[in-house]
This record gives C-alpha cells, sequence and structure tokens, in this order.
C-alpha cells in the first residue's frame, strides 16, 4: 500500500480530474477513485494512532507519514536502499531518529541562548559597469561577427546613358572565444541541510563574488581590445579632468557617429570630481544638501569602479560598442558529496560558473583617458 504522502498527493491529483469532469460518468467514476484513496488513508491513520497508543518498551518508530519505520540505523538504510535503488550503487539515506530509553531529557545548570541563523556578510561590489554593455545570449562556445573596414568607390551623379557608381564594401571576420569563470565552496552536511543558509551561501557569497570577477574581466577584455582610442590628461584641477572627458566624447562622436552614453572612472578620480568646487566655492556637482544629479555628467552616465586602471577614465558608447555574450545557461550552480574526500568528511562542494566574453564590435567608441595631476595639483 502507498504511504499517506503518496495518497495525499494521488487525492489531489484526483480532485483536480474532478473539477475538469465533462461528464457525469467522468464524475461517478473520479468520485469512485476518491473514496478509494480516503479509505486507505483511513486504515494507515487509524494503524498508526493504534501503534502510537500501545507505546511499549520495544523501539517502533512511525513516520510522520504513517508508515512504520526501522527500528535501527541498520534496518533504516536497508529499507530506504530496497526502496531506492540507485545505477551507480551510491545510495544517501534519509533521516533516521531514535530516542533511547536511558537519554536524559534535560539538563541542569544551562543558560538559553538564541541563534542567528543570518549570517552578517560583507556587501558585494556593484555590478554598475556590466549593467552599461548590451547583452546577448549564444548556445556557442565561440562567437564571430563581420566588422566593416572599407569602401571602395563613391557614391555621385550620373550623366544619363553614362556607368552607375560602382560601390564595394569590405568586411573582416571577428570572433571571440566565450571564458570560463568559476567558483568553489564547501560545507559540511548539517549546514547543507540548513536550506536558508545555503540559498544566501550562493546567491549572496558565491555568486557575489562570480559576478565581481565576470565585471573584472569584461574591463579588462575591454582595454586589451585593439582600436580604442587613447587620450592623456595632465591636470591641476578638476576642470582640467571634465575638459579631458568632454574632449574625449566629442572624438569619440566625431569618429564613429555614435555619442558616448557613459564615463567610468576610479574612486579616487569621482572624488576629485564630486568634491570640486568652483570660483565662488559652490560645488560642480551640486550642493551637499541640495537635490543634484551628479551621476550625470555631460549627459553621460557617470559612475566609478574599482576595475578600472588607477588614474584613468573610459570613455564611450558602452551599450551599441560593445555586447556580454553568455552562454544561454547563464550562471550555472552544482553540488556533489563525492568530491575528493567529501564523502568521508561530511562535506558538500558547491560549484558556480559562468561562460562568457565582452565582444567589443566599435572599438572606436571607447576611449581611454591617461589622468596625471601635475606636482602642484
Amino acid at each position: 500500500m502507498p504511504n499517506i504522502k503518496e495518497l495525499r498527493e494521488q487525492r489531489e491529483f484526483l480532485i483536480g480530474q474532478l473539477k475538469a469532469a465533462e461528464t457525469m460518468d467522468d464524475l461517478d467514476r473520479v468520485k469512485s477513485d476518491i473514496d478509494e484513496v480516503d479509505a486507505q488513508i483511513g486504515v494507515l491513520e487509524k494503524r498508526a494512532a493504534l501503534v502510537k497508543s500501545l507505546g511499549g518498551t520495544r523501539a517502533v518508530h512511525v513516520g510522520g507519514d504513517g508508515e512504520l519505520r526501522a527500528k535501527t540505523l541498520g534496518e533504516h538504510f536497508v529499507k530506504f536502499r530496497e526502496a531506492n535503488p540507485s545505477a551507480d550503487n551510491r545510495i544517501i539515506a534519509t533521516p533516521y531518529s531514535m530516542k533511547a530509553a536511558g537519554d536524559p531529557t534535560t539538563s541542569a545548570n544551562l543558560v538559553p541562548t538564541e541563534y542567528e541563523p543570518e549570517a552578517v556578510r560583507r556587501v558585494a561590489a556593484p555590478l554598475s559597469v556590466l549593467d552599461l554593455f548590451a547583452r546577448k545570449t549564444i548556445s556557442a562556445p565561440i562567437y564571430s561577427w563581420n566588422v566593416w573596414s572599407a569602401t571602395t568607390g563613391s557614391v555621385g551623379t550620373t550623366a544619363e546613358g553614362a556607368t552607375k557608381n560602382k560601390l564595394t564594401y569590405s568586411y573582416v571576420p571577428k570572433s571571440a572565444t566565450l571564458q570560463k569563470v568559476t567558483g568553489i565552496i564547501k560545507m559540511t552536511d548539517e549546514l547543507f541541510e540548513d536550506a536558508p543558509y545555503v540559498a544566501e551561501a550562493i546567491n549572496q557569497d558565491l555568486v557575489d563574488d562570480l559576478n565581481a570577477n565576470r565585471q573584472t574581466q569584461a574591463v579588462t577584455t575591454l582595454l586589451a581590445t585593439s582600436g580604442l582610442q587613447t587620450k592623456t590628461v595632465t591636470y591641476a584641477k578638476a576642470l582640467d579632468i571634465f575638459q579631458g572627458i568632454l574632449e574625449a566624447a566629442a572624438a569619440i562622436e566625431d569618429a564613429t557617429h555614435i555619442a558616448p552614453d557613459s564615463v567610468v572612472v576610479t574612486p579616487a578620480i569621482w572624488l576629485v570630481l564630486r568634491s570640486a568646487i568652483d570660483e565662488d566655492g559652490h560645488f560642480y556637482a551640486g550642493e551637499p544638501f541640495g537635490d543634484s544629479d551628479y551621476q550625470r555628467l555631460f549627459e553621460m552616465t557617470f559612475i566609478k569602479s574599482a576595475d578600472v586602471t588607477a588614474n584613468h577614465a573610459i570613455v564611450g558608447a558602452f551599450a551599441r560598442g560593445a555586447e556580454l555574450v553568455s552562454k544561454a545557461d547563464g550562471v550555472r550552480v552544482d553540488s556533489t558529496n563525492s568530491n575528493d574526500t567529501d564523502f568521508e568528511k561530511n562535506l558538500v562542494s558547491i560549484r558556480a560558473e559562468a561562460r562568457e566574453i565582452l565582444a567589443v564590435k566599435r572599438p572606436g567608441c571607447f576611449c581611454n583617458v591617461t589622468l596625471t595631476a601635475t606636482s602642484n595639483g
């Protein structure tokens, strides 16, 4: 006979059929099946109650599903194995517990304490740079595209009856291979059984670290791409940096006909610009207690990131100049207790990984600005 849990699941399924019944014959048939399941549930509930009321010195463990449990841990494991055959002969039985007759029920001189299951974790750095790029999902490990390189001929006026102007467009194939970003953590079986902790460890710690490295790799790939525009700015005051960023933005739009959308600077440069004051003693980015949109600079998104090389700024059309290309499965998380000596040490390994690459399709849409302070700046 199935256990109570299985019977109740079967009953829920039949209730669904009852709601979908369209004829009287269907209603009668499903109602008869429900009555039969209810009768079996009644037998199991009565048996469990009877066993519980009889008590006795012999240890008989009754589970929450109404089934008689094994009297010993060995019997429990054998019973679980018989009910759950495994192709690789690796069995992890469900938890088993039983109180022995001589086990103490109270202890003296204990100070009660309450345990807070939520750990105080570090706050992850924002993924502000990663969010600037366009996104693309692929299923293959290599991403390829074609880039215009030259145009031969030109469009022009043509006399009546004359040969039309001929043009030839040349394209160069480009490709990028996805990189794998990975991380692995270990925890004990006891912590793994604590579902909230596992969820937080994966979502907050491991995946946060994974995402932080994804951003670092994207910035590194961008700055290593050939064809980026470059500019050097020597500054004595913040106004010089403002001027250099504006000139870099203008150079990008002149070369590509695409207006830059963002400026990324280091935290140190961000502080220089955010705290800059004019000749009248007013902050360029707005007064400390006033309303100001200091997250915009020359109509561009203005953010800071430690992933940018020290004393540098990146000006660019991030959304149109590059794509963050990822595998279709996104961030993948797997766990096992069969890694190395995990099984014998009651450890569980949790692995997270992502496969992606930054495809810089228009290098000219970015300008790597080097900022050098003068000796008296």
